[in-house]
């Protein structure tokens, strides 16, 4: 028979066993707390700037950025094929990823001296036999911040503004492009964002810069991130050019956070008022019950 002592030490160390596995179902989620639970999602609209009618002007940025949060909203959950940028870039090279689909693009006007007008069919005419053959460059990059609703540093809106150019046969010669937008978040991985549509550049032109603006609707924690472009033309699977926060000042740790994080608790304060005054009983009738209650004892 198990002596007091030994039936005593028994009983310790289950408990102690116990108290361990209960630890350890606690302290695990934590473990695991920094990690994004919800998939990352972001809407974005990009369009050329400088000289053309439907750039983001600063009159009608702030109506943008509501019809970005609106598609925000709506926008459906879906995992992205090819998230991080290596794989991205090889999915290209393998035919994994189509490229953007080349739309009916408008005649744009090339340098202000040359005065030419060219329109998609000649763009690519003069592109099948130069393809994969030039040299490309992304001139220069910066962002805009907007949007921190909660006033914390951090926003939930944000524009990057690039300067792509080609270095052809001819001046101003015109070339297809587009862009694949990336994040990383904290020196981390490049998770790709956004694809811009197919866009025309010409030469060395600073009448073709393009903007992209970007909401960031839900699973971007706070912190700050970095930003990279892969430039791509059209028709050809390699990038042709990169330009990243480590040669852009403007595309290094922006202060960011998206939607579902940019709260402002200012309801919590009703919800407090309304927890204190919604009991069962008011103040009144309690103290109707504290009254009957001493004249009952008076009667006594």
């Amino acid at each position: 028979m198990k002596s007091h002592h030994e039936l005593l030490l028994n009983k310790t160390q289950q408990a102690a066993l116990v108290t361990m596995v209960i630890a350890g179902l606690t302290l695990s989620p934590l473990a695991t707390a920094d990690e994004p639970v919800e998939t990352m999602q972001a809407v974005s609209e990009g369009r050329m700037t400088k000289g053309q009618l439907d750039s983001f002007s600063i009159e009608d940025k702030h109506k943008q950025i509501e019809i970005l949060k609106s598609n925000a909203k709506q926008q459906l959950t879906v995992k992205k094929q090819f998230f991080e940028r290596d794989a991205r870039i090889a999915a290209y090279q393998q035919g994994q990823l189509t490229q953007p689909v080349l739309s009916s693009i408008s005649p744009q006007q090339t340098a202000v001296d040359t005065k030419v007008n060219i329109g998609i069919t000649q763009v690519q005419q003069a592109q099948q036999s130069v393809i994969g053959y030039r040299d490309f460059a992304i001139f220069q990059a910066y962002s805009r911040l907007f949007d921190d609703l909660d006033e914390d540093g951090f926003y939930q809106t944000f524009s990057v503004t690039f300067d792509a150019d080609v270095y052809g046969y001819t001046l101003n010669e015109p070339a297809n492009v587009y862009a694949e937008m990336y994040l990383s978040r904290n020196g981390g991985p490049w998770e790709h964002y956004y694809t811009t549509d197919v866009f025309t550049i010409y030469g060395q032109s600073e009448d073709d810069d393009f903007e992209v603006l970007t909401t960031l609707s839900q699973g971007y924690q706070t912190d700050y991130y970095d930003v990279l472009i892969d430039l791509y033309e059209y028709g050809y699977p390699e990038v042709v050019a990169t330009l990243s926060a480590d040669e852009a000042d403007g595309l290094y740790a922006l202060a960011l956070e998206s939607h579902d994080r940019d709260v402002v608790y200012e309801q919590e304060i009703i919800e407090e008022v309304v927890v204190v005054e919604g009991g069962s009983l008011s103040w009144g009738t309690l103290i109707l019950l504290i009254a009957g209650l001493f004249s009952r004892r008076g009667m006594k």
